[in-house]
């Protein structure tokens, strides 16, 4: 995989002492919301606001507000995964190697949308969303988002560790929310499932593999939607220097990709 280089580290690190535009509180990711179904990415004003880029809400584009655009009013300086040619399931980014500004009107961002319901089960190992936006629609045919946590078997799993001890790897996949040592008790996500009528699916194990120690605080996550055809799964994990954040895009009942980065605290 390839590390979060150190630009977006440092615009990470910053994103929750910025005081985010208004109306945005509290989740630094947005959508496109125009109802030409995209947004143009453009540089910045002395170079005429070139259009170097599209994001678009039909593919399930979402980008990380950094800041507002330097010497603009009206626009917001974004990042974004660059996309890959080819289709796959599913993508898991780690890089935002992409940026530029766009039209705050053409924008929201996540905790903008209507937010689903949390609660626990009553074993207290999943998280379950519910979309009771729609009062009209029976409760057993609401849509649901179901995160369930359980205690981890990596120390069972392949390790692989730099010369400083830091594990690199663990079944040859990048862990998040550890550093050298597994912690006593640590948990991981075990799966994420996703229940709508007519359809539904359980998370690919790329989408969830080595996320450890996810968070069970609803302050620090939230499922929210633009439709039936397009969720969004947010979550702060981990603790310290190795808190990172994720947000998934599900598409059609389906998980389509993922942005993960670290944000230490």
């Amino acid at each position: 995989m390839i590390s979060v280089n150190k630009a977006v580290y440092l615009s990470a690190i910053s994103l929750f002492s910025l005081a985010f535009v208004k109306g945005q509180q509290k989740i630094p990711f947005g959508v496109v919301k125009a109802e030409e179904g995209y947004a143009n990415v453009r540089v910045a004003k002395d170079n005429y606001r070139k259009i170097v880029d599209k994001i678009r809400m039909r593919k399930g584009d979402v980008f990380l507000y950094v800041k507002p655009a330097p010497g603009e009013t009206e626009w917001l300086w974004i990042k974004y995964p660059e996309k890959q040619d080819t289709e796959k399931p599913f993508v898991r980014y780690e890089n935002l190697d992409k940026e530029g500004m766009v039209n705050k009107e053409r924008v929201a961002f996540i905790d903008q949308l209507p937010q689903y319901t949390p609660s626990k089960s009553k074993n207290g190992r999943s998280l379950i969303f519910t979309d009771n936006n729609n009062p009209k629609i029976p409760t057993a045919q609401r849509n649901k988002v179901i995160i369930d946590v359980y205690p981890s078997n990596a120390s069972y799993r392949k390790q692989e560790k730099d010369a400083d001890g830091t594990i690199l790897t663990i079944d040859k996949v990048k862990p998040w929310g550890i550093s050298k040592e597994l912690p006593e008790g640590m948990t991981e996500i075990k799966s994420i499932r996703v229940q709508q009528v007519g359809r539904g699916s359980v998370f690919v194990r790329e989408a969830i593999k080595n996320m450890f120690q996810p968070t069970m605080d609803f302050n620090n996550i939230s499922v929210a939607a633009i439709d039936n055809d397009n969720i969004f799964l947010y979550m702060i994990n981990g603790s310290g220097e190795n808190r990172y954040t994720t947000l998934w895009t599900i598409r059609q009942g389906k998980v389509a990709h993922q942005i993960i980065f670290k944000n230490p605290e």
